[in-house]
């Protein structure tokens, strides 16, 4: 479009130029302001018109309505300027480029059966740029045309073979319409083909994932994680992918690789690890975080899991320093530990000081299982 632009402004400033005659004062106000615009001084070219007096008959009023009509879009008037260019037109305009600013003016006022005309009044002009099948496309679509829609990108892709925004954007079509398979093939040509940037391939992948297309968006994230192998989204993303498809140890296999790159992930895969049951592993990148009291907030929940009571037990000294003992959910698993260990006089000691409603059940039946335990052996749960 900048190049049509240039063309129109061009032609406003020579257009009948050796035959237009000079106004009384011998200035024309017209090319002037056809040089001004020229040269991006748009508010100056429009007080220049406005010094034009349109009763005289001398006046090149295609350059003049051409101008208004351009400064008018400039200056998002959209309205305003397609009646500039219907006036231009009215007075002998025949550049039928004018019609690719006026389909895009009625697309900008949502005017989309407007920009369609316009696109076809425009002729070959239209034909030979690939952004006016973009705009031809959205039209049909935003009027709920879906099939013209497709028929508009079928024949952009088949005319513009390099232009693999196309793929793209009926990608895009295809997801809203949830025919997954044709936007897969479409994901795998453009992939395949195009010149891909990390930004755009993770578009891809969390088009699929949005729509639960979990094993096609796992099957194109491993693909681009090949080729972009120092990305840590991607692989934060295939641990996501895969923790939604309940593989927990290839969840938390990605997390340790983004975790390499970016130590924020640190977390993440010593989660990862704890879920999987691998303890060891689980506690190695446990004890690769740098925020102590983190650190040792998921160290007791690895040790909860694995059944390292008593390390839990001897913690308790680093929890009341931390100040993690005021979470009761951390007393609650402290009390438990100790109640694992049979040290039932230190767990009511923290029993005691759970307040939590959601809590208070789970201490109430810890103690009952105490009270066996002391009363009868062969009763206690442990």
């Amino acid at each position: 479009m900048k190049k049509i632009l240039f063309a129109i402004m061009l032609l406003a400033v020579t257009l009948y130029g050796a035959n237009v005659k000079k106004v009384k004062d011998e200035i024309d106000h017209v090319a002037l302001a056809a040089l001004l615009f020229k040269d991006g001084h748009t508010q100056r070219a429009d007080e220049e018109l406005k010094k034009v007096d349109i009763e005289d008959k001398t006046i090149d009023f295609i350059r003049f309505y051409t101008l208004k009509a351009l400064i008018a879009t400039k200056d998002n008037l959209y309205k305003e300027a397609n009646n500039y260019f219907l006036k231009a037109i009215e007075v002998g305009q025949e550049d039928k480029s004018i019609f690719l600013y006026m389909a895009q003016n009625e697309f900008k006022m949502q005017k989309y059966e407007n920009t369609i005309e316009y696109l076809q009044k425009a002729g070959e002009i239209a034909e030979q740029k690939a952004s006016t099948y973009a705009l031809r496309a959205e039209s049909y679509w935003r009027l709920q045309k879906r099939e013209k829609a497709l028929g508009v990108f079928a024949q952009a892709i088949e005319k513009f073979k390099n232009d693999y925004s196309f793929v793209k954007q009926r990608f895009n079509y295809y997801m809203s319409l949830e025919l997954y398979q044709s936007a897969a093939e479409d994901a795998a040509f453009y992939i395949n083909n195009a010149v891909l940037d990390e930004k755009n391939a993770i578009r891809f992948v969390m088009a699929l994932k949005k729509a639960k297309e979990i094993e096609r968006a796992i099957k194109f994230a491993e693909e681009l994680n090949l080729r972009f192998n120092q990305s840590v989204e991607l692989k934060v993303l295939l641990a996501h992918l895969y923790i939604e498809k309940g593989m927990i140890q290839a969840a938390a296999d990605f997390f340790d690789k983004a975790s390499i790159r970016d130590e924020n992930f640190t977390k993440e895969s010593a989660e990862m690890y704890r879920r999987a049951k691998k303890f060891v592993l689980s506690l190695y990148k446990n004890s690769q975080l740098l925020d102590t009291k983190e650190k040792l907030k998921q160290r007791v929940a690895i040790y909860l899991e694995y059944g390292e009571f008593e390390k839990i037990a001897v913690s308790r000294s680093a929890l009341q320093r931390s100040g993690l003992l005021e979470d009761e959910n951390i007393r609650y698993a402290l009390a438990y530990a100790y109640y694992m260990i049979k040290d039932f006089d230190a767990c009511e000691k923290e029993l005691k000081k759970i307040t939590n409603s959601n809590l208070f059940q789970k201490a109430s039946e810890l103690r009952k299982n105490i009270q066996k335990c002391k009363n009868d052996g062969w009763e206690c749960d442990i």
